[in-house]
């Protein structure tokens, strides 16, 4: 679907439905039913596919033919590292002190973050790379 529409609309679309996401999910959580965590993790693993099956093709043209397997894999792995890394740390506190909406607050700011960069990206459909 991407070939069509372009990796960046598929990647935006992702990051809007993860901020509206966010702020659904951790109520839903809340209700600690085993039917609220498996729709909690269906909706949360659907998002999360939408924006990563472009990012194979994305992430490569974002760089010279020259860089682009150590640009593409340099930025896909410290981005893994960072998002892995620093807002759990973040979370926990978060959680502590005001609750796990504050949780869902701070992912949906992060898709704002991450819709935003995206959009400020160089859309590379229909261009010879």
């Amino acid at each position: 679907y991407s070939d069509r529409i372009g990796r960046r609309k598929v990647i935006m679309i992702s990051c809007g439905l993860a901020v509206v996401w966010a702020l659904i999910l951790f109520p839903l959580l809340d209700t600690g039913t085993p039917i609220a965590f498996i729709l909690g993790m269906f909706g949360t693993l659907m998002i999360f596919g939408i924006a990563y099956g472009p990012c194979g093709a994305l992430l490569p043209e974002m760089f010279q033919t020259r860089y682009r397997y150590t640009g593409a894999g340099l930025g896909y792995n410290l981005a893994g590292v960072l998002g892995g890394a620093v807002p759990p740390l973040i979370a926990a506190p978060l959680a502590s002190a005001y609750g796990s909406m504050a949780i869902g607050i701070m992912l949906a700011i992060l898709g704002v973050v991450s819709l935003v960069c995206t959009w400020a990206l160089v859309e590379t459909k229909d261009h010879a790379l």
